[in-house]
């Protein structure tokens, strides 16, 4: 089922669909027919996995009544995971559970101060209450355990179900290419968390960002690989005497749309930055 809907914060899109007994809501701004930067949030058993963007709000809301909803899982504090949190506990009555580190976010969420593109594309979170979430947590008869995931964010967590062998990968994942990063991402710490997720026995990936990626384990390591070659060609130019941009050039090309729509903050050059110092281009 896929709705697009105009309202007071513009034309939105959801789409629901099931795979198995996991239920996705894929969402986000549509001001032209496709959604600028869509994001999904599960629904599996009784548990809520981040719940997208406050832009689709209401209708977000509408899709989930009458559903048996008893808690929902953040996997790290982002405008377009936390989005509709406040609404959706105020409508259920029900926990949230995140990273010690995520929960002053959720209460306060304009801690996190958005660039004119994430206010655009995403809009404020509504202020929510959360709980520190454990080393494991159940939905229905299903046993998930909580990995520590830093790299996206230092507050990300995945979800994995070890007899199921799925895991919920927030936005740590997005796909086997890597060419952009945000300025406050951690490129080989991206690397170094993938590489112990790849250690799983992992048949499906449900990723906030591509949905649902079949043949996970091997998904997982051909992002490690090409990642890895990205790392070194890039040191080796540096070993080489090239600068940072010249280097960006020749690996990834010139710096794009994205770097321009968001002022740099989402950027080839990031990429670069960050390989080279081994830490957040924001902290270089």
């Amino acid at each position: 089922m896929a709705q697009r809907i105009k309202n007071k914060k513009g034309i939105v899109m959801l789409k629901i669909k099931n795979h198995g007994p996991v239920t996705l809501f894929y969402m986000g701004r549509s001001p032209l027919g496709f959604l600028l930067y869509p994001v999904h949030a599960f629904l599996v058993g009784d548990m809520l996995i981040d719940t997208g963007t406050n832009r689709v709000d209401k209708p977000f809301l509408s899709a989930l009544t009458g559903r048996s909803i008893a808690k929902i899982v953040n996997t790290h504090h982002h405008e377009d995971h936390i989005g509709n949190n406040g609404d959706i506990q105020e409508r259920f009555k029900i926990p949230i559970y995140a990273h010690p580190s995520a929960l002053p976010y959720l209460e306060n969420p304009r801690l996190n101060a958005l660039r004119p593109y994430q206010r655009i594309v995403w809009a404020w979170p509504k202020k929510s209450k959360g709980t520190a979430i454990g080393a494991s947590i159940t939905a229905g008869n299903l046993h998930f355990e909580v990995i520590n995931s830093p790299g996206h964010t230092d507050d990300h967590i995945c979800l994995y179900e070890p007899d199921k062998k799925w895991l919920f990968s927030g936005d740590l994942f997005c796909g086997t290419t890597f060419i952009y990063l945000r300025r406050d991402e951690n490129y080989l710490q991206i690397l170094e968390t993938i590489k112990k997720l790849s250690a799983l026995e992992i048949d499906t990936i449900f990723c906030n960002l591509k949905g649902v990626v079949e043949n996970g384990k091997e998904a997982l390591q051909r992002k490690i690989k090409k990642m890895e070659q990205l790392r070194d060609h890039v040191l080796k130019l540096q070993e080489k005497g090239l600068p940072p941009q010249s280097i960006r050039q020749e690996v990834l090309g010139k710096e794009d749309a994205w770097n321009l729509i968001t002022g740099g903050h989402y950027s080839k050059q990031n990429t670069i930055d960050s390989i080279l110092s081994g830490k957040r281009p924001d902290q270089s």
